[in-house]
Formats: structure tokens, sequence, C-alpha cells
């Protein structure tokens, strides 16, 4: 008895108009909408409704849809957009930036390209260039020569994502030829400039190796100017960092490297967000990092 009275109020509430169960389905979230689309045809036909998957997409998407460097295809429903946006980035802002939704939530997604970014040394080709990779989804990204001062940061404005969401911030890149990057954790960060913020540190180099003892890099054509005289790794001599304390790169299904700078939430839409990575402390030359961006998207809990 008390299974078919379970029964016989499930089957009332979806007796409801499809207008009512349409305006229930949008305060959920998409994963919902896709679960409580099989519950049955009634569902299923409001689960598909522009109603519902307008509430989906952020308020400003026609201006940001505008702006891409590609044409858009026209979509004869809403969820077609949606999925669309899902599961293809646009090129915005001059090729500076791309933009995409999260399937899971909906939530903006962001990648700032390496143009958009501030790089130290930047605009000296001694330092660094600039070139195309076909992997990449920006016409260019920056790759790194030498330097011994690498200083890497940008800015995004916290209303021009979702509102009330937790973000994190990653650093996308890759190594080639590297030298330089396992003397000393790069130091990463992520908050709002002159407000202080956690620092924490990162090994960009996946292949650092913590079992065995420091040896030295075999010798390379490549002569590093104005180096320190180093005696191993810098986290061996800190008694305050230990290998524990020091984040480690993950390769991404799309053959890059990215490490993680910290995370935020946007609850004041007027907040400037700083993401920050930099190494500017061993004086030791580093060379072979290509710097993709920087990619922002929520944190899934």
């Amino acid at each position: 008895m008390e299974e078919n009275g379970e029964n016989e109020k499930s089957s009332c509430l979806w007796m409801l108009p499809e207008g009512c169960i349409a305006e229930i389905l949008g305060l959920t979230s998409p994963l919902d909408v896709c679960r409580l689309s099989l519950v049955c045809k009634s569902v299923q036909f409001a689960a598909e409704s522009d109603a519902v998957w307008k509430k989906f997409l952020p308020s400003d998407y026609q201006s940001i849809i505008a702006g891409s460097l590609s044409p858009i295809p026209d979509f004869r429903s809403k969820k077609d957009l949606y999925v669309y946006l899902c599961h293809h980035s646009l090129l915005i802002d001059g090729g500076r930036k791309s933009f995409s939704l999260d399937k899971w939530t909906g939530k903006k997604c962001y990648f700032l390209g390496a143009r958009d970014l501030n790089i130290a040394w930047g605009d000296t080709p001694e330092h660094w260039t600039w070139t195309c990779l076909p992997e990449s989804r920006f016409p260019e990204v920056a790759k790194l020569e030498w330097v011994c001062w690498l200083e890497i940061w940008g800015t995004i404005r916290a209303g021009s994502l979702s509102p009330f969401t937790s973000y994190v911030a990653y650093l996308v890149y890759k190594l080639e030829n590297k030298y330089g990057f396992d003397y000393r954790p790069s130091e990463v960060s992520v908050g709002i400039p002159a407000v202080e913020s956690e620092t924490r540190f990162a090994f960009l180099d996946p292949n650092v190796d913590t079992e065995c003892e420091y040896e030295e890099e075999e010798e390379s054509c490549f002569t590093p100017p104005c180096d320190r005289q180093c005696e191993g790794p810098y986290w061996r001599h800190d008694p305050n960092l230990t290998f524990s304390d020091i984040q480690h790169p993950k390769l991404r299904d799309d053959g890059w490297f990215e490490i993680e700078l910290g995370e935020f939430y946007t609850e004041n839409e007027d907040d400037c967000i700083e993401l920050r990575m930099h190494e500017v402390k061993a004086g030791i030359s580093k060379q072979g990092l290509i710097v993709e961006g920087i990619e922002i998207r929520p944190r899934i809990r």
C-alpha cells in the first residue's frame, strides 16, 4: 500500500502542465534535466523546450557569440546551442581568448591565450618568441628561449564569469628541450591585486625525480647565461619546504600539461582577479617552456 501511494504521488507530479514542468526543470541543472527526461513522455517534452535550456545559457550569450571569430551555425533549439558551446570553444577578443560552457553546470569557462597574458620580457625576441602550433586553439603561443626571471600573469573580471561560483585557474603549457625547471619550484597564486593571497609551489617539469639523489643534467648544447652555481634542487635545501607541499602537473587529454594556480569565488562582480606564476629567486636560466595560456573553469565538487 505504501509503495502504491508513492507511485500515485509521483504520477500526480508529472500530470502538471508542460509549462509548469519546464519552470521546475529550469530551477535544476543540465544534468538533472537529462536524468529527469527519462521519467516519462510529458517530462521529456518539457526537458527539450527552449524555456528550460535558455535558463542554462548565460544572460550575455548573444554578445559573446557575436564576438566569435568563426561563424556559429543556426540551431533549431536552445539545447542544441548549449551542447555546441559545451563541446566547441569560441575564439573571441581577436583570438586572444576562448569561451565555452561547462557541460555539467552550464557555468562559463574562459581560456586566456598567451597573447592575453603579461609575460616578463615577452616582447624581447632574445627571451621569448611567438609561434603557431597546430595543436593549439590559439593563433599564437609563447615559446621561452631563455630567462632567469620567469613571470607570467593574467587578469579577469569576476563579473565576466558566472556569479557565485568557485573557479580554478590553470596554467596550460608544454616543455620542449627544457632546462632549469628542476632546481626550484615556481610560485603560483590567485587573488585580488593589493590583497594578500595564498602562495603555493609547483614544479612545471613532470619528470622531477624525488627518489634519487640529485644528478647534474647532461651537458646541453645550450649554455645558459648568468647562471648561479647550484648545489642541487632548491627544495632539498629549504627546511620549510617538503616535496609533498609542491604541486605537480597533470597531462591533459589534448596533450598539454596543466598546473593549478589557485581557486577563487565570484562574489563581487567588480573584483579583478589576478592569476600568477613566477620563479624569480633561483637565478637559474630556464628555457623550453611553451605557454598556451591560462584556463579558468568551475570547480567540480
